[in-house]
């Protein structure tokens, strides 16, 4: 029921008027949750954030949601959201904080939590546990939104979910995003041989 009145809620969102100029749903595999994200405002092409050469990630906001959400979220998403940034290769540092003027600035709002219930899962009942956040992405130089989106994270194990599987699918979902609006980073080159090669060996008399 929750998850239903979340998609209505999105579904509102995307119709209002000057809310969205585009549309986009991602899904990424990931271990313990299913992340995904819907664009609110669209980053507008396939290259917007090239521009961008460091990322600062801001602690997310968990006040809309009057202290229900577990106040390891905050710190675990932030950190998940660093790595898995840093993990991509797209840019040359990815930080805690604000990044150096001019970079991009990630900060978000936690808007919707479900802890779901265990036991009732694994008879097939009760929600799946939830986290959803709106996020912004912010230049830092011209000082302005240049996007912004709703991810969430979706765990359909009946086991156990805790702070960290929640938060590292919330950072799964905004890679997700970052990379439909980034260009794919050159291939690692392979290290080239240095120095005199394998001496020949004589040849029999």
């Amino acid at each position: 029921m929750r998850q239903a009145i979340l998609g209505g809620m999105l579904a509102v969102i995307a119709i209002a008027p000057g809310c969205m100029k585009g549309w986009e749903r991602g899904f990424y595999a990931a271990a313990e949750a299913t992340p995904r994200y819907f664009e609110i405002k669209d980053l507008e092409n396939s290259t917007a954030l090239d521009a961008f050469k460091t990322v600062g990630v801001d602690p997310f906001d968990a006040s809309p949601m009057l202290g229900t959400i577990p106040p390891a979220v905050v710190p675990d998403a932030q950190a998940a959201v660093v790595e898995t940034l840093a993990e991509t290769r797209m840019f040359d540092s990815v930080t805690c904080g604000a990044p150096v003027q001019g970079g991009l600035l990630i900060r978000g709002a936690f808007v919707d939590y479900d802890p779901g219930n265990s036991a009732l899962r694994a008879a097939d009942f009760g929600a799946s546990p939830f986290l959803t956040a709106r996020i912004e992405f912010i230049d830092t130089g011209g000082k302005k939104v240049v996007g912004m989106a709703m991810v969430s994270a979706v765990v359909k194990s009946a086991g156990r979910t805790g702070p960290k599987e929640l938060a590292a699918g919330i950072a799964k979902a905004v890679r997700g995003l970052v990379e439909h609006h980034h260009s794919k980073p050159p291939e690692k080159a392979e290290p080239t041989p240095s120095g005199p090669g394998p001496a020949k060996k004589e040849a029999s008399q």
